[in-house]
């Protein structure tokens, strides 16, 4: 029998800092600004974690909206 996980929200090692994502995604050949990424925080409502002054955002969540919106010729 399977149940729910406990915990709604994505694990802590998958989070991190918006500018780190950004730094990550410039080699891909589809580079992301700021920009984009808090576009796709918003429209895809994804949970948000400040710490030490900086917005962090699952990195999973973020791969996903970057696949869409290159696959949507948006990037």
């Amino acid at each position: 029998m399977a149940i729910d996980p406990l915990i709604p929200y994505s694990p802590a090692g998958d989070l991190m800092p918006l500018r780190e994502i950004c730094d990550l995604l410039k080699p891909t050949g589809h580079p992301a600004t700021l920009r984009h990424i808090k576009t796709w925080i918003r429209k895809d409502d994804l949970d948000t974690v400040r710490y030490r002054g900086n917005i962090h955002v699952s990195y999973s969540d973020i791969l996903l909206a970057h696949r869409d919106a290159v696959l949507a010729g948006e990037i």
